[in-house]
């Protein structure tokens, strides 16, 4: 997996390398001459029109270097300071030494045309204004140079992170930088994967700057691949049945039938052994019909008690549950979910109604027996936690780590990016997926390809992780086959079939 970084640990990792010899100066260095070799293997720049944008900060100081290293290797090199001088020695020492190279260095100003017409005409504009240490709005003073870069043909690189984006959060202001190519130092940081800065990315590479790894050790993994293939076996030939785990769903309910189905759909083409779902009569009957390899469990009897004695019986010899695609709310449903927490031993996974039952009351989860995985959406994990969608955006990553340690969970949190943390805090962001996947469905679906691995004997966490990746990538594949416009959630099943089938599994 390919390790990335928070500011805050970025930070850190910089200032631990200082303390042990490697100071701010050598960083800067190493940083700009890195992007330069980077850009170098992307674009010949030898006689070209190279116009680099340099803030008052580090990054500043950063693009003075890339200047340099640029101006060394034949290219036509001039440089725009956005703002005022650099405020950083690291970054004034700098910008000295690439004066005394005599290269050409222009003060911005809207109504400077010299500055103007160095990036109207350049073949190459390096952005190095604001880097990581962004966060609000661009000053309006700032805004004709931003438009001017966004709107030119030339290829940008930004430094670190394209200048108006948050790093910490993936917010971004409404002019930032729309970069071709992202250099990213030491590693590529955390806010950039989520939306909407990830539109202003571009094609990004992490290039090393000398900080050890001790120092800069990830906040968090990029799935891949390699990770979910690694994880998932081949089939025994001598296995049976029984071998592969039994699923107990507890699913669906009158007019929600078709997310009963569909977590069923998805356990079943992920490859558990057994399955058995439990409902109402009408519920079961669809299931029967689109899934005639379920087992069913009717659960229609007025005496709530002999319900509930029959629902905890049927978890007798189940690898895992699956809870809460649409089975509705209300008191019966809530104490459903207790007592399957508190008396069941094997992972249980939540979803949907699952965790809409539990909100009012969300200890009930300290209660549970075996590991539990939760798959909210953002709103659901905004109503988790009391706050609004727009509150938990601000910070999500540290938001669900903290959830997740308090109540020894596993979160799967969904969005158009989604991440999976677990309770020790490491999280795992997920890159497959596409539009196509924002239709009713696509939720039950996922939990029950979590829910069909965690039956087989896959760890919670792998489960969560293998299952996220494929979810997305057979709906990336499906959108290549149907659009985004037409797909299915149950489209998306063919393809992951067709997947498995490609790696012989």
């Amino acid at each position: 997996m390919q390790g990335i970084i928070t500011v805050d640990r970025m930070k850190s990792a910089e200032h631990k390398s200082a303390e042990n010899g490697i100071s701010y100066l050598r960083l800067m260095e190493n940083a700009g001459c890195a992007a330069a070799v980077s850009i170098q293997k992307k674009i010949d720049i030898r006689g070209r029109y190279c116009t680099v944008i340099a803030g008052k900060g580090n990054n500043g100081g950063d693009a003075f270097v890339v200047a340099r290293k640029l101006f060394e290797n034949e290219a036509l090199v001039s440089v725009i300071l956005a703002s005022d001088l650099p405020t950083t020695e690291e970054s004034r020492e700098m910008l000295d030494r690439l004066l005394r190279l005599g290269v050409e260095v222009i003060p911005y100003d809207p109504a400077n045309k010299a500055a103007i017409r160095k990036i109207d005409a350049a073949d190459l504009i390096v952005d190095g204004i604001f880097g990581t240490g962004f966060h609000g709005e661009i000053d309006p003073s700032l805004l004709p140079l931003f438009q001017q870069i966004n709107h030119c043909v030339a290829a940008v690189f930004s430094l670190d992170v394209p200048s108006g984006v948050n790093a910490v959060n993936g917010q971004a202001a409404e002019d930032a930088i729309c970069a071709d190519f992202t250099v990213s130092f030491h590693r590529r940081k955390v806010g950039t994967f989520f939306d909407p800065a990830r539109k202003f990315t571009g094609e990004q590479e992490s290039v090393e700057i000398g900080i050890p790894e001790t120092f800069g050790e990830p906040d968090a993994f990029l799935i891949e691949e390699s990770d979910v293939f690694g994880t998932l076996k081949k089939r025994d030939p001598a296995a049976h049945k029984t071998n592969h785990g039994h699923l107990l769903s507890v699913c669906g309910s009158e007019g929600y039938a078709g997310a009963a189905v569909l977590s069923a759909m998805g356990a079943a083409r992920i490859g558990v052994g057994l399955l058995t779902c439990t409902s109402t009569p009408n519920v079961l009957s669809l299931v029967n019909t689109r899934l005639p390899e379920a087992m069913t469990l009717s659960l229609s009897h007025t005496d709530e008690k002999e319900m509930d004695k029959r629902l905890l019986s049927a978890l007798d010899g189940k690898t895992a549950c699956l809870i809460g695609c649409g089975m509705g709310r209300g008191p019966v449903q809530k104490e459903t979910v207790r007592q399957l927490l508190s008396e069941g031993e094997c992972p249980t996974i939540l979803d949907a109604d699952g965790i809409n039952n539990i909100l009012t009351d969300i200890n009930i989860l300290k209660q549970a027996k075996a590991p539990v995985i939760l798959t909210p959406h953002m709103g659901e994990m905004a109503r988790l936690l009391g706050i609004s969608v727009k509150e938990l955006q601000q910070d999500r990553i540290a938001k669900a780590r903290a959830f997740a340690a308090e109540y020894n969970v596993i979160l799967v949190l969904k969005d158009s990016v989604t991440t999976v943390i677990e309770p020790g805090g490491t999280c795992f962001i997920n890159q497959t997926g596409n539009a196509g996947l924002a239709k009713g469905g696509s939720g039950d679906l996922l939990a029950g390809m979590i829910s069909g691995l965690c039956a087989q004997g896959y760890s919670p966490l792998k489960s969560a992780v293998c299952a996220v990746y494929l979810h997305g990538a057979a709906a990336d594949r499906c959108a290549k086959r149907l659009s985004m416009y037409s797909m299915l959630p149950s489209d998306i099943l063919e393809d992951l079939a067709r997947i498995f089938a490609e790696k012989g599994l």
